[in-house]
Order: structure tokens, then sequence, then C-alpha cells
């Protein structure tokens, strides 16, 4: 499988998302998105019973491993939702990806920040294959990662997480 490149009419659209470098001042957003029950329920599907101090420590271990890469991705100068490439071994990252401001789901704003972390994975930080794991009931995910090159690998049991037992594997190699 290989990255999808850019469509034509993607471009001018492709420069109004970023992605900057995660700073300790993000809490805040994070504290919001964790918080949602409806964000949650399409992602890890737990921290939403979490008290602020245990949310806080989830938080601060971004910035513990220097191998992993957490970025905001940013519409002109809203953060609207945080992208992660998770180090997993020399050639092969995970991807960790939400868009936390509801009101820019479906605008294709996943789908190119994906591609500009895909980008980064595979030029600057020199992996050859990302992978992620993604609920099977997450349609508009599923449906977005294909559109990125991703392909579907199978399913991962995960047998002592009451809120995610069941998750679809999927990965793209660099071409």
């Amino acid at each position: 499988m290989h990255l999808t490149p850019l469509k034509p009419s993607e471009p001018a659209k492709f420069k109004a998302i970023r992605l900057r470098k995660l700073k300790k001042g993000d809490l805040s957003h994070f504290l919001k998105w964790w918080k949602d029950k409806e964000i949650i329920s399409l992602t890890s599907g737990c921290h939403d019973e979490e008290s602020d101090a245990v949310l806080r420590g989830y938080f601060s271990k971004f910035f513990n491993n220097e191998k992993n890469h957490h970025f905001m991705i940013v519409f002109g100068n809203e953060a609207i939702g945080h992208i992660a490439l998770i180090h997993k071994g020399a050639d092969t990252c995970e991807i960790q990806i939400v868009i936390g401001e509801k009101q820019h789901w479906g605008k294709g704003f996943g789908t190119l920040a994906l591609k500009k972390a895909l980008r980064l994975a595979f030029t600057k930080f020199g992996y050859s294959m990302a992978t992620l794991e993604v609920r099977p009931e997450n349609i508009r995910a599923i449906k977005t990662y294909e559109s990125c090159g991703f392909a579907k690998k199978g399913f991962r049991h995960h047998p002592n997480n009451k809120y995610q037992p069941i998750t679809l594997k999927m990965s793209i190699s660099k071409k």
C-alpha cells in the first residue's frame, strides 16, 4: 500500500491545516475533548469517567517519550484536534488522531492532517510503515484512513478493555 497523493483540488485546503508541536498549554483542549462522551465513544472510550487530576496525568505522559511525536491540528489560529506518531519500532509508528472540535467534523481536515502526518513519518522521521487501530463501528474514520491509503489488516482483541474490546487494525507502507 502506498501514500495516496493529494488531489489537484486539495493544495489550497492542505495549506489551511498545519501541525504544530504539542505544548503544555494545550491541556485545556484535551480536558474538553476527553470529557465529551461522543468523542470518547469514537476513540478510547474511557477518559470521560476520569477526574481532572487523572486526565492531567495522562496528558503529562505525552511529554515523557522523545521518540513519540505529538502535534496539535491547527486550522487558522484554532486548535481543532490532535495527531500523534507513536514509535513502535525502528521502522514503524502508530498514528492516533482525533478532531476534537466537532464543528470541524466531516470537512476533510482529518484527512489533510493525516496526510501531513504521514509525510512527516515517512520523510522527516524515517518510518517505512504506519499503523493504527480504529473502532470497527467508526465508519467515517475508516473511510478517511482508506482514502489516505491505509489497508485493513484484521481485528485486535482487547479482552481487558471494557470500553474498547475489539479494534480494526490498519496499516500503510512508504512506497
